[in-house]
């Protein structure tokens, strides 16, 4: 194709293409970015810093945004998901473990757990995701899978699309910006199509730019905007290299298929959510009022409080100026004219109701956006509970976390299409079982006979392999697992023979309980997993004769307390009675003392009585001796 006709209409609808989604969503794209300032902690425009200033207003933020955007990727990192591959068919049953295995080889060896990450990290702020599946040789000849993360600035896509996969994109392309003599490197022989990058093009906006920013390039460092470009034509994925001047890898159709061999798009995206206009964004977007609520809530109340408000009398003060300097100084001196009115006035109540707005701008952007429970801001009384609170909690983010799920599946299904297209040679993989050891799986294997030649037949063929990829969750259960297989214990101490070893090894979270199994199914059992059945056994056993320990030592406590017992209500029982005697005797005592006590009174007065006798006796006057009268 001549250069004539690489700059044909072809050419120029793939640039308005570009220039389509560049128009159509710069709002969208602005609000993003907006997005990602006030995750980052750059929440004020210089035009509100600037009038704050003039304000002698503080600056105040307090980011609970961040805080929140990082609990959902902590969150995420917990819920990561392992592919794995089942046959469609029973005779390619084996060959399945070698897909899961290649897979997981190809998803450890680009870190995709990474990739995960950033597409999701972009996805919850900006609202967007993406990451490139495709195939290159590398140094030993040997076509390998890669995968490369898109970040959300470079992503451009059909704004007419709707869905949050983008399955229904016209387009979809990344932005690349190349050095000049980088870009000759990689695209010998397009010096002209180059040049025509400087021609003046600028653009709007500032999301696809450069850092500095320019449009499609940088006369000065010689750097050039290149689109990477995929497009339906008539129901195909095509893809091409592009820039200002031309093209700098021809259109054709793209050299990656999907499983019924058709071509299909390496670029895979997602979005969090998208509203009636088809803008995209983010779990940021919900909080973004109540966090500028929260800021200037903050910085008024500081304000208020910091303020003086000051009512006097004309002439109170010789200079106004310098009598507001003076009152706003915490040591400041004030003269004021003897007479006259001249006062601070405090107004608690406007202080008051700021600190209650903040409050209440804090309570709504917590219950907006991640539920506290995922935040890890909860007490419960057992792992159940905390369980439950934290899918309550996930419930309010279901919608991007299972968009960030199918966007996985998506990807490890490109993985197996690339796996199946590109890997036809024999080759050998690495990858860890569950115990953590490595191991080797051989991938288009030649089967040979007992002479060593080639049979012409291939063990492990995935190129011929039909197989189904489903997701394994990794839900952060630990806690109700472990309870579950403690109270399995405990029944299995309880009672040993309903209760088989299976089950509690079934229950248990050993890394290689499936092999155990397996081998106990198959009747014999390696030396290794015997041991550590014995160890589980002689934990068993030990946990049985601590118990049994346990309980006797508790029933000689309860003897030797009993005994106790008894010895002090004996003892109570004894004092009790020496007590009730003494009182007797004290009774006792007390009734002879009063009884002697009466008969000495008695005796006393007895005395008293035959002493007054005797002396009114003596008192008492004699009768006088009479003669009597004899007749004369």
């Amino acid at each position: 194709m001549t250069d004539k006709a690489k700059e044909g209409p072809d050419h120029g609808k793939l640039l308005r293409q570009f220039e389509e989604s560049f128009d159509e969503t710069q709002e969208a794209r602005r609000e993003a970015e907006r997005d990602r300032d006030y995750y980052d902690n750059k929440q004020l425009t210089q035009e509100e810093l600037a009038t704050l200033a003039q304000r002698k207003q503080p600056p105040v933020i307090s980011n609970r945004i961040k805080p929140k955007v990082d609990a959902l990727l902590g969150f995420e990192k917990r819920q990561r998901t392992d592919p794995k591959a089942y046959p469609r068919t029973p005779k390619h049953e084996q060959e399945a473990d070698s897909v899961t295995d290649a897979i997981r080889f190809v998803c450890d060896q680009n870190r995709f757990s990474m990739i995960r990450s950033e597409a999701a990290e972009n996805m919850f702020i900006e609202g967007i995701g993406a990451a490139t599946v495709t195939a290159a040789k590398s140094s030993d000849g040997q076509m390998d899978v890669r995968l490369t993360a898109v970040p959300w600035d470079r992503f451009y896509y059909d704004p007419h699309s709707r869905r949050r996969d983008f399955s229904d994109a016209g387009y979809k392309g990344v932005v690349l910006w190349m050095d000049e003599a980088d870009a000759l490197s990689q695209f010998s022989g397009k010096e002209d199509v180059l040049r025509g990058c400087y021609v003046d093009s600028e653009t709007e906006g500032e999301t696809y730019d450069d850092r500095p920013r320019f449009a499609w390039s940088d006369k000065k460092r010689k750097r050039v905007r290149v689109l990477q470009h995929r497009w339906r034509e008539k129901g195909v994925w095509m893809t091409a290299i592009v820039c200002k001047g031309g093209f700098l890898r021809d259109p054709q159709e793209s050299p990656y298929l999907d499983e019924d061999g058709n071509p299909e798009c390496d670029l895979i995206a997602v979005s969090a959510y998208v509203d009636r206009d088809n803008n995209r964004y983010g779990a940021v977007r919900t909080m973004i009022s109540p966090q500028d609520e929260i800021n200037k809530r903050r910085s008024k109340a500081l304000h208020l409080l910091n303020s003086k408000k000051i009512i006097a009398e004309q002439g109170a003060v010789l200079d106004v100026e310098q009598a507001r300097r003076e009152a706003a100084r915490p040591d400041g001196y004030l003269e004021v004219a003897p007479t006259m009115r001249f006062e601070f006035v405090d107004e608690p109540g406007l202080v008051q109701g700021q600190f209650m707005l903040l409050q209440e701008a804090k309570a709504e952007i917590d219950a907006s956006g991640v539920n506290p429970a995922l935040e890890g801001d909860l007490k419960a009384p057992s792992g159940r509970a905390v369980e439950a609170l934290t899918q309550a909690g996930l419930a309010e983010q279901a919608i991007a976390f299972d968009a960030l799920r199918d966007w996985s599946w998506r990807v490890y299904r490109a993985v197996w299409h690339r796996v199946r297209q590109y890997w036809t040679e024999e080759r050998w993989i690495r990858v860890t079982d569950d115990e953590r050891n490595l191991k080797w799986v051989a991938i288009n294997k030649p089967v040979l006979d007992e002479l060593g030649q080639p049979t012409g037949q291939v063990d492990n063929q995935l190129s011929e392999l039909d197989i189904d990829l489903i997701l394994e969750d990794g839900p952060d259960s630990v806690t109700i697992q472990s309870e579950q297989f403690e109270q399995l214990v405990e029944l299995k101490k309880a009672d040993p023979q309903s209760i088989s070893s299976r089950a509690v090894i079934e229950a248990s979270s050993l890394r290689n309980k499936d092999k155990i199994l397996e081998e106990m199914e198959q009747g014999g059992i390696p030396p290794q997993v015997q041991q550590q059945m014995q160890e589980m056994q002689q934990a068993l056993e030990q946990c049985q004769q601590q118990l049994q320990e346990a309980e006797q030592k508790a029933g000689q406590e309860q003897e030797k307390a009993q005994s106790i017992l008894s010895k002090a209500q004996a003892d109570i029982q004894v004092a009790e009675a020496n007590l009730a005697r003494e009182r007797a005797e004290m009774q006792l005592a007390q009734l002879q003392w009063e009884m002697e006590q009466a008969a000495k009174g008695r005796e006393f007065e007895l005395r008293q009585y035959e002493a007054e006798t005797a002396r009114m006796a003596a008192l008492k006057p004699e009768p006088a001796n009479e003669q009597p009268n004899q007749a004369q």
